[in-house]
């Protein structure tokens, strides 16, 4: 990489701690061992495929960020190499004024519970939600990934997790963790067992999790017993990527159930790595900066700090945040992919260090609303998966007309409706057909109820062969229709309820006629076949390391007849890391006796796999297909990975 390279590399990288970096290792058996590089960390995260160790390296002095990262791309022990980019709250810096006075719920009240003051937990129904569980201070351990917590403030001293392991003061890892004496939670930055708080942030955000119920003092949280587990990120509002992993680490390590995530910063993929990792449940402030999480995630449009909120895992929920009158906040960054519903987070009151209590706004205040409901949701059903504890928040939302089109279910939380008690599923859908065209199934049915009948079911769930997709389902009694990719195998079709319970399904035959034309797929030298874990086969751009800069390299089909096909599509599977804007593969279709090339689609930036289907519209003859990376100067990444490239019609 030339000098003008490395400063394009720098100028596009996010703000982050100088002299190091994160980088994860290819496979099992490669070590670092190199000359002027220190290893300061290796990460002790959960591992779900047998990839390499996920480290912390120092550059050698004087080196930058930049060059590093340059320089070590090039060795292929590294299956990537990334900044420690930095994390902050997500919190707004002055508190708007207060809310119009609301007629109280009826329902539970706790002696210290003011509806006033406490508007959100009106708002939420928590009242009426108290009426069915309170939380326990057995129940599950939500673990406060923050700026800390004041261990000594009264309304939170009786709700703090205790680790059972260890002994208090006695300055010896009594528990063999790694951390001495870290009886009431973990420092990640110092790696210490004191996560006490020094800007009030996490105290704040913890009190609205767990704030102690009915002692005749100060706030209430949503729960009023709780185990809350502080773990201490940042100092003086700052932090890395590399303390929440060493977080996620810990919480996982500890038997924590929930995460609460007031935070943000830009994407980061050792961060990213480690949520996909974590077996927990995280619930994630969506940040405030009114941004589009959906349309701008990634650099050169803006640079958002909706992560960790944005990786698209189904245990991430992405908080936004309303008022006291419903609407989205001024602030709130929204998006209906990407952000999954709303919690109040204006003008919130909870704790402060020093056995206060203050008003703050801001996306992080929403946040610990949807983690103390999570709370309740486990602490009434035990039993309950990450799957079905975000559907009971999801599917329960009240819906708001201010929140149609910003958040994904619509709707603003619901403690009461999360706490349904439904053991009736669906009944199966009736009259189930499908309407081959082309390439595509058209999929119709009518809709039983959330109770066999009665209700209105959350979702429908449909399946064919390979393909799987959900969405709203309509009323009872209701026709309803969508269109699948088609396949030859048998289409099967459930309803879900507001809870998670899944009815039976209906099945019926797929596309008996469905043409399907796999060619011959030809490298440049540079694409190779590599065996994913579950996907034997695949094709990549990056076989052994990560694309090399100013890279044109390209994946090509045979030539094949698509005359006899109607409606023909090109369809596969991907997932790709690409510099998001600055590196692209390109699908390109070539007609026989051409010279040229014509674009179908293009991919930039990270997806995890997905199932894509491009409309080759009225294509004819002999025509072959390519996939084309083409990569600037700057930064390189893991690069294009593809299965099951195939041509359908009918």
């Amino acid at each position: 990489m030339t000098i003008r390279e490395v400063q394009l590399l720098e100028r596009k990288l996010p703000p982050h701690k100088p002299g190091e970096v994160l980088a994860r290792l290819r496979g099992p058996q490669d070590r670092v061992n190199i000359s002027g590089v220190k290893v300061l960390e290796t990460f002790d995260i959960p591992r779900r495929t047998p990839a390499g160790d996920l480290v912390r390296l120092q550059l050698p002095a004087g080196m930058s960020t930049a060059a590093g990262i340059a320089w070590l791309e090039k060795d292929r022990r590294f299956e990537y190499v990334t900044s420690n980019d930095l994390r902050q709250p997500n919190d707004q810096p002055q508190a708007a004024p207060p809310p119009p006075p609301l007629p109280p719920l009826p329902g539970k009240i706790s002696n210290d519970y003011d509806p006033i003051k406490l508007y959100g937990l009106d708002k939420i129904a928590a009242p009426l939600a108290w009426e069915k569980t309170t939380g326990s201070t057995m129940g599950p351990v939500i673990a406060v990934i923050d700026t800390g917590m004041d261990l000594t403030h009264p309304d939170l001293l009786d709700n703090l997790w205790t680790n059972p392991g260890e002994i208090a003061g006695n300055g010896i890892d009594d528990d063999g963790n790694g951390v001495v004496d870290d009886v009431h939670g973990f420092n990640a930055q110092a790696q210490t067992g004191d996560p006490t708080d020094d800007i009030g942030h996490g105290t704040h955000c913890a009190g609205t999790i767990g704030a102690r119920g009915d002692n005749g003092q100060g706030v209430v949280g949503v729960n009023w017993q709780a185990q809350l587990m502080p773990i201490r990120t940042m100092v003086n509002g700052s932090g890395t990527a590399a303390d929440n992993i060493r977080a996620l680490a810990y919480a996982t390590k500890m038997g924590a159930r929930i995460t609460s995530n007031s935070y943000g910063g830009e994407y980061n993929q050792a961060e990213r790595d480690a949520f996909a990792n974590s077996p927990l449940l995280h619930i994630c402030a969506a940040g405030n900066e009114h941004n589009d999480n959906d349309t701008s995630p990634y650099y050169p449009y803006q640079r958002p700090v909706g992560y960790p909120g944005n990786y698209e895992y189904d245990h991430i929920i992405s908080v936004a945040a309303t008022d006291a009158r419903d609407r989205l906040a001024s602030f709130s960054n929204y998006g209906p992919r990407n952000v999954d519903l709303a919690a109040p987070g204006v003008a919130t009151l909870s704790t402060v260090p020093g056995g206060g209590y203050e008003t703050k706004s801001g996306t992080s205040m929403a946040c610990p609303h949807v983690a103390g409901v999570a709370g309740l949701i486990a602490t009434l059903y035990p039993e309950s998966s990450n799957e079905q504890i975000r559907t009971r928040l999801l599917a329960n939302v009240d819906k708001l007309p201010g929140l149609k089109d910003r958040v994904g279910t619509g709707g603003r939380l619901n403690a009461l409706k999360a706490l349904e008690k439904d053991e009736i599923a669906p009944d199966a859908p009736a009259h189930l057909t499908v309407q081959p065209d082309g390439a595509w199934l058209d999929v119709s049915w009518v809709n039983s109820g959330d109770d066999g009948q009665s209700g209105q079911a959350y979702r429908y769930h449909v399946e064919c062969g390979d393909y799987h997709s959900a969405g709203p389902a309509g009323e009872s009694g209701k026709a309803q229709s969508i269109r699948i990719p088609a396949s030859a195998g048998p289409v099967s079709l459930r309803l879900e309820d507001n809870v998670g319970n899944l009815g039976a399904a209906a099945v019926v035959a797929g596309h008996p006629s469905l043409k399907v034309l796999r060619p011959n797929w030809n490298s440049d030298g540079k694409w190779a076949q590599v065996d994913e874990p579950g996907r034997p086969g695949s094709w990549t751009d990056s076989p052994d390391s990560n694309y090399a800069v100013n890279t044109n390299s390209s994946l090509t089909s045979d030539f094949v007849d698509i005359s006899s096909l109607q409606k023909p599509v090109l369809r596969f599977a991907a997932r790709y890391r690409l510099e998001p804007g600055g590196d692209f593969v390109y699908v390109e279709v070539n007609k026989k006796g051409s010279d040229s090339w014509k674009k179908l689609e293009d991919f930039t930036s990270f997806r995890d796999w997905q199932d894509h289907t491009i409309d080759l519209g009225k294509l004819q003859g002999e025509v072959r297909f390519r996939f084309r990376l083409k990569s600037d100067g700057a930064k390189v990444e893991d690069g294009f990975w593809l299965d099951r490239p195939e041509i359908a019609g009918g």
